[in-house]
């Protein structure tokens, strides 16, 4: 009988001790998975919000480029009418030359007896240092030199260029500014000093194009042949090439040069067939202008 009360107490006592050991199983098995869905969630939420934070930067940059190439095309827009204009302006200010009278004929006059001319006085030489050490202006008394200038001029030091300390890329703004402005001496000297100064940079096709536009927009056209023909050659595959040739071909028809005119428009029309429209549309009223042969 008390062995069998033993035995009830040790099993009451087995069952009430079971279900917090599955617990505790129960509770370490599930810990660490658990753990590990915490963390992933929380990873997964990271990159989330990173994949949002570059969608935001790349939407940024495309309305960048966006306003970018809508103020490039408004400045073509704007010199293209001006271009207009200067041609125009310059084809009317050539006029035939107006036949002068012929100049009456002139009478000689006998020629008056010449005076002899009156003889140069001589230069005063200049007297070595005499016993009082007198030297011109200069003096020497008590041993102490007199005379000197008091406060001699230095010569002035070099002004600092107005682009010093920009970065190209500020440079290049610098210039592009001017030439939004109509300011095309100051475009000119700008474009300049950043092609000088930067021979290689990412940006020297177009710098060069624009600096060559300053010069045709005032009717500098033989300085603008030159330019642009530097401007092609510096890069025959850029997105400047076709514009360069076109605007070569321009200024040599300004300067009457009809046939290297339509040899160049022939080699922007046979070499650059998927060039935008306007440029193809305006070497065909360029070649038509000056009608150049059928090529």
């Amino acid at each position: 009988m008390k062995f069998s009360r033993l035995v009830l107490l040790s099993c009451s006592a087995f069952l009430a001790v079971s279900p917090a050991l599955a617990q505790n199983d129960s509770y370490s098995s599930g810990g660490g998975a658990t753990y590990n869905e915490t963390r992933l969630t929380a990873q997964e939420e990271q990159v989330r919000a990173l994949n949002g934070r570059l969608e935001q930067i790349e939407f940024s940059m495309r309305r960048i480029e966006q306003t970018l190439q809508r103020m490039q095309s408004d400045t073509d827009s704007r010199l293209t009418k001006l271009e207009s204009a200067q041609t125009a302006a310059a084809a009317a200010s050539v006029a035939p030359p107006v036949a002068q009278p012929a100049a009456p004929p002139v009478v000689q006059q006998p020629m008056a007896q010449q005076q002899p001319a009156a003889a140069t006085p001589p230069q005063p030489v200049a007297a070595p240092v005499d016993a009082n050490g007198t030297l011109g202006a200069l003096k020497m008394q008590g041993g102490k030199v007199t005379g000197g200038i008091n406060k001699p001029q230095s010569t002035p030091l070099p002004t600092t260029p107005a682009d010093y300390g920009l970065t190209p890329q500020e440079q290049y703004e610098r210039a592009f500014n001017f030439l939004r402005q109509a300011s095309y001496p100051e475009a000119e000297q700008a474009f300049k000093s950043f092609i000088d100064k930067n021979p290689k940079d990412k940006l020297i096709d177009n710098a060069k194009y624009w600096y060559s536009e300053t010069l045709y927009v005032r009717a500098r056209f033989d300085e603008a042949a030159v330019a642009f023909a530097d401007a092609y050659q510096q890069n025959p595959q850029g997105s400047k090439a076709p514009d360069s040739l076109l605007k070569l071909g321009m200024s040599l028809g300004a300067l009457n040069k009809t046939a290297d005119a339509c040899v160049t428009l022939n080699e922007l029309k046979s070499k650059y067939p998927s060039a935008a429209p306007t440029i193809k549309s305006r070497a065909e009223e360029e070649r038509s202008r000056l009608k150049c042969p059928a090529h």
